[in-house]
C-alpha cells in the first residue's frame, strides 16, 4: 500500500518533470528566435556593407557594419573633430555609418541643399513638429512666409535693433561689473554672451526681454543650452538604448542623471497643454497684424498662410533654442580668438574706437576689420547647427558615387569650412582673407554656409549679423585692453559639439582692466 506521503511526492515529481519539459521547450524556442534574429541582423549588416553602392564610398572599415563609432563620438560631443579627421584621411565624401555619408565638397553640398533639391529633411523620433524639424517642403515654406516679416531687415532695424543695443549694453556692463567685484578682475564672457543671445531671441518673440529675459531675471546658462541637453540625451538613446533606459529609470536619484536622460521634462511645458499653447501663441509678436479665429485657434497672414496656436507654440520653443546658443557661442569664440592675437586686437580696438554713439548696425557694417573678424569666426566657429543631414528619396549620384534611397547625406560645417580644396590655409584664423572687395562674393558661394543654404537657410540671418556686429563693437570699445585669464586655455576652449558648439569648459574667463587704474 502506497502511503499518502509517497503519493504526494510522486505527484510533485511528475508535475516537476512536466514543468521542466515545458520550460525546456520554451527555452529552446526562445533560443531559436534569438538565433534567427541574430542571423537576420548579421545578414542585413553584411548586405549594407557589401551589397549596396555605398561599398565604394571610402571610410573606416567599421563604418560599413555599425554606427557605434559615430554614436560614441556623439555621446562625447566629439563629432566635430571625428568627422573632420575622417575627411582629412579619406577625402570630401566619407562613409561614417552603414547608411550615412558625410560631405565637404562645396559642389556636392550645393546640390544637396539647393532650392528645389530632391533631398529631404527627416523628422527625428520624439521631436516636436516645428519649423526646424518639419520635413514637408510646402509646410516649411508656409511657416517661413508666416514669420518672414518679423525677421526682415527692415522690421528688425525699426523695431528690434534698439532693444538689441540696450541688451548689449546690459551684457557688457554686467561683464565689467563682475570683473570689478573680483580681486583678479576676471569675468566669464561665456555666461553673458549666452544669456545675451537668449534674451535677443526672447525679445524678438515676446518683445519684453528687458524685464522678463534671462539677464533681467538672473538665470543661469542652463536655461539657454536646451538644444545641447536634448542632443546628449538623444545621443545616448542611439548609442546604447539599454543604458539610456537604465539612466531614465535611475534619474530620480540624481539631478545629473535627470539632466542627461530626462531633460525633455524640463522643457515640456513649452508645448504641453492646449490652453497654455494658446496663451503662448497670443503673446508673441509674430501674431501682430494677423487675423485670429477663436473657433479653431488659427492665426492667418493670408488665405494661404495660416498657423494654429499649437504650431506657433512649437516654433517658439525652437526659436528660443536656436536663437540663444548659436549667437552666444559665436561671440565667445570670436572674443577668444581675437584675444589670442594681440596685433589683431589692437587693430580692432582702434577701428571701433572711431565709432560715435549710437553704435548701430549701419555704422558697424562699414568696418572692414570688424566684419572680417566676424566672417572668419563664422567660418571656423560658427555657432549654428554643426550637422545638416538630408535623405536621398531615390538613388542619386553625388561626387562620383551612387547614393541609395534612404541614405543620410550629412554636411558638417566644421569640415566644409576647413576643406583645403576650397580655402587657403584653412585651419588658420585669418581675417584678412575677407578684406578683398571681391571676397564678398564668397558669402553666397557654396563653400561658406554658416547659416545653411537653400530653402532651409536660417531665417534670422539679418538679426544674427546685427547682434554680432554691434556686440563686438561695444565690447572692444568698453573693455579695451581686455586679456584672457589664465583659466582660459586651448583645452578649456576645445569645441564641444552638441547640435551647436560651445567651449568644452562652459566658460571663457577674461581679465578686464580696472577703469580706476
Amino acid at each position: 500500500m502506497i502511503s499518502p506521503v509517497s503519493s504526494i511526492l510522486a505527484s510533485i515529481w511528475d508535475n516537476s518533470k512536466l514543468l521542466l519539459d515545458h520550460t525546456s521547450v520554451l527555452s529552446i524556442a526562445l533560443i531559436g528566435v534569438a538565433c534567427a534574429i541574430s542571423i537576420r541582423s548579421i545578414l542585413y549588416r553584411l548586405r549594407l556593407a557589401y551589397s549596396t553602392p555605398l561599398r565604394h564610398v571610402p571610410g573606416p572599415w567599421y563604418a560599413k557594419f555599425t554606427a557605434l563609432g559615430l554614436r560614441a563620438n556623439d555621446v562625447a560631443g566629439n563629432r566635430w573633430y571625428y568627422v573632420q579627421g575622417l575627411h582629412k584621411k579619406y577625402g570630401s565624401i566619407v562613409r561614417i555609418a552603414p547608411e550615412e555619408v558625410a560631405i565637404s565638397d562645396p559642389k556636392v553640398v550645393s546640390k544637396v541643399h539647393a532650392l528645389g533639391t530632391e533631398f529631404r529633411k527627416r523628422q527625428q523620433p520624439g521631436t516636436p513638429f516645428n519649423i526646424f524639424s518639419i520635413s514637408d517642403p510646402k509646410a516649411h515654406r508656409t511657416r517661413q512666409r508666416f514669420y518672414a516679416k518679423a525677421f526682415s531687415d527692415e522690421t528688425l532695424k525699426a523695431s528690434t535693433e534698439p532693444a538689441v543695443r540696450q541688451l548689449i549694453k546690459t551684457a557688457v556692463a554686467s561683464i565689467k561689473r563682475d570683473a570689478a567685484l573680483r580681486k583678479d578682475h576676471t569675468a566669464d564672457v561665456y555666461k553673458w554672451c549666452m544669456l545675451f543671445g537668449s534674451d535677443v531671441a526672447f525679445q524678438v518673440i515676446y518683445g519684453n526681454s528687458n524685464t522678463e529675459g534671462l539677464m533681467a531675471t538672473q538665470k543661469t546658462t542652463d536655461e539657454v543650452i536646451m538644444g545641447a541637453y536634448l542632443q546628449r540625451m538623444n545621443a545616448w538613446a542611439q548609442f546604447c538604448f539599454p543604458v539610456f533606459l537604465l539612466g531614465r529609470w535611475l534619474s530620480p536619484l540624481s539631478p545629473t542623471l535627470h539632466n542627461i536622460f530626462r531633460v525633455e521634462e524640463k522643457y515640456g511645458d513649452f508645448w504641453q497643454e492646449g490652453q497654455r499653447q494658446r496663451e503662448i501663441a497670443a503673446r508673441t509678436v509674430f501674431v501682430q497684424n494677423t487675423k485670429y479665429s477663436k473657433n479653431d485657434g488659427v492665426f492667418s497672414v493670408s488665405d494661404e498662410v495660416k498657423l494654429s496656436d499649437v504650431d506657433i507654440a512649437h516654433d517658439i520653443t525652437t526659436f528660443l533654442g536656436a536663437g540663444g546658443e548659436p549667437v552666444g557661442a559665436s561671440l565667445v569664440f570670436l572674443i577668444w580668438q581675437v584675444l589670442r592675437m594681440p596685433d589683431l586686437q589692437r587693430e580692432l580696438e582702434a577701428e571701433v574706437a572711431g565709432l560715435t554713439e549710437p553704435i548701430t548696425d549701419a555704422t558697424t557694417a562699414q568696418l572692414p576689420i570688424l566684419n572680417g573678424v566676424i566672417y572668419e569666426t563664422l567660418r571656423l566657429y560658427g555657432g549654428g547647427v554643426t550637422q545638416m543631414p538630408r535623405y536621398a528619396p531615390i538613388a542619386t549620384e553625388l561626387g562620383g558615387y551612387v547614393i541609395p534611397p534612404g541614405t543620410a547625406v550629412t554636411t558638417h560645417t566644421g569640415a566644409l569650412h576647413r576643406n583645403p580644396a576650397a580655402w587657403d590655409d584653412p585651419e588658420k584664423f585669418d581675417h584678412t582673407r575677407w578684406l578683398s572687395p571681391s571676397q564678398s562674393k564668397t558669402l553666397v558661394q557654396d563653400k561658406f554656409q554658416p547659416f545653411s543654404s537653400g530653402a532651409r537657410a536660417c531665417i534670422a540671418i539679418h538679426l544674427v549679423m546685427i547682434e554680432l556686429r554691434v556686440f563686438v563693437s561695444v565690447f572692444f570699445r568698453e573693455c579695451a585692453g581686455v586679456k584672457l585669464a589664465p583659466s582660459t586655455t586651448d583645452a578649456s576652449m576645445r569645441v564641444l559639439d552638441r547640435f551647436h558648439i560651445s567651449p568644452n569648459a562652459k566658460r571663457c574667463e577674461v581679465i578686464v582692466p580696472d577703469e580706476k587704474a
